[in-house]
């Protein structure tokens, strides 16, 4: 195998060690967030490591038609590394606030709608029944009203 095959998959494996890094800080933040219990954790973990097997076999078949060689771990290795030592630290603070701004985004959009059509309809409601409830409530206490009022209770002797 020449030089420039062995560097260029080298530095195609080193960037899917990166890759991986930020897809594992992605996860650790959505952990996070959501705090899933023990089980979910599980599966997301093992569906985790099956993605980034699966990068990283892809990225093998790419570089160097899946020759699994030294050079490949170390290549490995030395992304994750330079990506946790570098960068891992400010890809995270870009995560964690581009999911701040998704859920200050979700809640503006569910206030928009709900401001937009759901609280129209329910002051449209309220405005159609409102004759029907005081109707109603007219009704209901003219017929207490006419009731006349219960008998008294039958006093019982003491035995």
């Amino acid at each position: 195998m020449e030089f420039s095959t062995q560097l260029n998959t080298f530095l195609l494996i080193a960037a899917t060690g990166i890759l991986l890094g930020m897809l594992f800080d992605t996860y650790r933040v959505l952990r996070g967030y959501y705090r899933p219990p023990w089980l979910i954790t599980s599966i997301t973990d093992l569906l985790y490591w099956l993605v980034a097997a699966g990068i990283a076999f892809v990225a093998l078949i790419m570089g160097n038609w899946g020759e699994l060689r030294f050079y490949v771990f170390i290549a490995m290795f030395t992304g994750v590394a330079a990506y946790y030592r570098l960068a891992s630290r400010h890809f995270l603070r870009l995560v964690i606030l581009l999911f701040k701004l998704a859920s200050h985004l979700w809640q503006t959009g569910k206030r928009m709608l709900v401001f937009t059509f759901i609280k129209p309809v329910r002051l449209l409601v309220k405005a159609l029944f409102w004759p029907v409830r005081y109707i109603g409530r007219k009704c209901l206490a003219w017929y207490k009203k006419r009731q006349p009022p219960p008998p008294p209770p039958e006093e019982v002797p003491p035995p």
